[in-house]
């Protein structure tokens, strides 16, 4: 990969009139026995598979890697089940590059021109990466139960766990749905909420009892009602094919 981008870096081109005619051709001769061949379109299975492959090894490593880094973390820390919700936003923020990688490089032109639209990428990554946050969050939570011995109840374990990852993935998807903030701007998104489910925890730890699982309920009702809203709209315009986010 590294020869090839020296070799882009440094080539000269020379445009040569005979060459820019042959390939002329070329491209209308391809045109003409792709009106005239049926070629069938691949499933969104499929190209769900396709995306695995290119992107699903980085996308577990990132996210095992944020485990083991915040399994480390509660170990040391007394009282850390409050601290569950502040460290959910970290497996977003593991998951950005991967979703922006397009922006990052500055290849959003090469993606515009495949068959497939920047939202059908976008779901198919976010499929990957909930698949891999959904794994390691049961390991996450196999951890605390089983190793730690918290003494907190699985439903309230569950509920730090999931509350403010649907908070933090709704609010990126509505930044990329409106398509005015980037990658920066989601980062700095999930940092503060990270900060702000932290502040919380000092000053209402009242929150974290067992007694206050109803207003987790609540705020998982609510939360997943606007997750389940987003999630809608980009399926629906994976469906009809419209502009989304990245290219609006």
């Amino acid at each position: 990969m590294r020869n090839i981008k020296r070799y882009l870096r440094h080539y000269e081109c020379h445009e040569t009139p005979e060459h820019m005619e042959e390939t002329i051709a070329e491209c209308r001769m391809i045109v003409r026995n792709s009106i005239a061949s049926v070629h069938s379109r691949s499933g969104f299975m499929e190209f769900l598979s396709e995306v695995f492959r290119m992107n699903g090894v980085i996308i577990l490593g990132g996210q095992i890697s944020t485990l083991i880094v915040v399994c480390l973390i509660i170990r040391t820390v007394n009282d850390y089940p409050k601290l569950i919700p502040m460290f959910i936003p970290f497996f977003i923020l593991a998951a950005l590059p991967i979703l922006f990688r397009a922006e990052i490089y500055r290849m959003g032109e090469i993606e515009l021109a495949t068959r497939n639209s920047c939202a059908q990428l976008l779901l198919a990554r976010l499929i990957i990466i909930g698949a891999a946050d959904i794994v390691c969050f049961t390991l996450l939570l196999a951890v605390e139960v089983f190793l730690f011995h918290t003494g907190q109840g699985l439903i309230n374990l569950i509920l730090y766990v999931f509350v403010p990852y649907m908070l933090c993935v709704t609010i990126i998807l509505r930044l990329i749905r409106i398509g005015r903030h980037g990658f920066t701007s989601c980062i700095g998104m999930a940092i503060i909420v990270s900060v702000l489910w932290g502040i919380m925890a000092s000053l209402i730890p009242n929150l974290y009892t067992a007694s206050a699982i109803g207003v987790w309920m609540i705020c998982f009702i609510v939360f997943g009602l606007f997750f389940s809203y987003e999630i809608k709209n980009l399926i629906s315009i994976v469906k009809e094919g419209t502009a989304y986010g990245f290219v609006s």
